[in-house]
C-alpha cells in the first residue's frame, strides 16, 4: 500500500506547489504568477482501447521414461489484440506557470479485449506424437479514475501541444475468458481486478475560436504500482502479457471567462482594448 500512495503523494504534492507558489514579481524566478492565463472547464471523450501484443511465450519440456523413451512438449503462445470502446468525463485547467501549466480530472470507462494464440506438439523419439491449436479470448470491462498533471505549450495561436504523466486506478466490474491453453507446470495468469498504474498521456489541442477545444489523445501505462510487479506495465492474460493503449478525441468546454475565450463587443461591434477616446 505504501508503493502506491507514495507516487500519488508525489504528483499531489507537485500539483499543489505548482498552483500555490509564485514570486512576488510577476515573470521572475521559476515560475511567474499564472494570473495573466487561467483557461478551465470540462471535457468528455470518446475513442478505442488496443491490447498491443507483447513477447510470445516458448516453452520446451523433456523427460525420460524408465524404459528410456524421450517425450518432449513444445509450447507456443502468442498474444492477439482486439479494439474496445473508450469513454471518459472530467475537468481540466491551464494556467500561465513554466512547467506544470495543465492538469485534469475525470472518470472514465474502459473496454479491453484480445486473446491469444496457442500451440501444443509432443514428440516420442523424436517423431510427432500430437499436436493441437487453440485460442483463448478475453473482454474485460473496467471504470477508472484519473489524475494528469503535465505541460502545455502553445504551437500557434490556434494550436497546443500537452504532455504528462497520470495517475490511474481501474476497477474491473466485468471480466470474460473463453478458451486459452496452459503450459505444464504453469497456471494461467490474469490481470487482477484492482490496478494501479503510472501512466504517459500526449495531445494536440485545436482552438475552434468559440468555447470549444478538440484534443486528439493518446495515452498508455509506463509503471504499475497495484499490483507491483517489479517495473512491468503491461496485463498478464493466459500466458502472455498485453500493453494498454488508449486513442481519443477529447471535447474541451471552456468555462466562461478564461482567457482563451473570444472577446464579447458592445452592441457598437468595439473592441474595449483597443479603444482610444478622443
Amino acid at each position: 500500500m505504501k508503493k502506491l500512495l507514495l507516487p500519488f503523494l508525489l504528483i499531489l504534492s507537485i500539483s499543489l506547489f505548482s498552483q500555490t507558489y509564485g514570486p512576488g514579481k510577476k515573470g521572475g524566478g521559476l515560475y511567474r504568477t499564472g494570473a495573466d492565463k487561467l483557461d478551465k472547464g470540462w471535457f468528455f471523450g470518446i475513442g478505442g482501447t488496443y491490447m498491443l501484443p507483447y513477447l510470445k511465450q516458448s516453452e520446451t519440456i523433456d523427460f525420460t521414461d524408465t524404459l528410456n523413451q524421450t517425450f518432449t512438449q513444445d509450447y507456443t503462445a502468442k498474444p492477439t489484440g482486439k479494439f474496445g470502446l473508450f469513454l471518459e468525463i472530467g475537468k481540466f485547467k491551464i494556467n500561465g506557470k513554466r512547467i506544470f501549466n495543465y492538469q485534469d480530472y475525470g472518470l472514465s470507462y474502459k473496454w479491453f479485449r484480445g486473446g491469444e494464440n496457442f500451440a501444443q506438439t509432443t514428440t516420442f523419439n523424436n517423431l510427432l506424437y500430437s499436436q493441437t491449436e487453440t485460442t483463448g479470448s478475453y473482454s474485460d470491462h473496467a471504470l477508472s479514475l484519473n489524475f494528469n498533471i503535465g505541460h502545455s505549450y502553445d504551437a500557434s495561436e490556434k494550436t497546443f501541444i500537452v504532455n504528462g504523466l497520470g495517475l490511474n486506478a481501474d476497477y474491473f466490474i466485468i471480466k470474460s475468458r473463453s478458451g486459452g491453453g496452459t503450459i505444464l507446470g504453469q497456471d494461467q495468469k490474469f490481470v487482477s481486478d484492482f490496478v494501479g498504474e503510472i501512466h504517459y498521456f500526449f495531445g494536440v489541442g485545436f482552438k475552434t475560436g468559440k468555447r470549444l477545444i478538440i484534443m486528439p489523445m493518446i495515452e498508455t501505462p509506463i509503471f504499475a504500482l497495484y499490483e507491483f510487479n517489479h517495473i512491468k506495465s503491461t496485463h498478464d492474460y493466459f500466458n502472455t502479457r498485453s500493453r494498454p493503449l488508449i486513442f481519443k478525441i477529447r471535447f474541451m468546454f471552456l468555462k466562461k471567462g478564461s482567457t482563451s475565450c473570444p472577446k464579447v463587443y458592445n452592441p457598437m461591434g468595439i473592441d474595449p482594448d483597443n479603444f482610444q477616446s478622443e
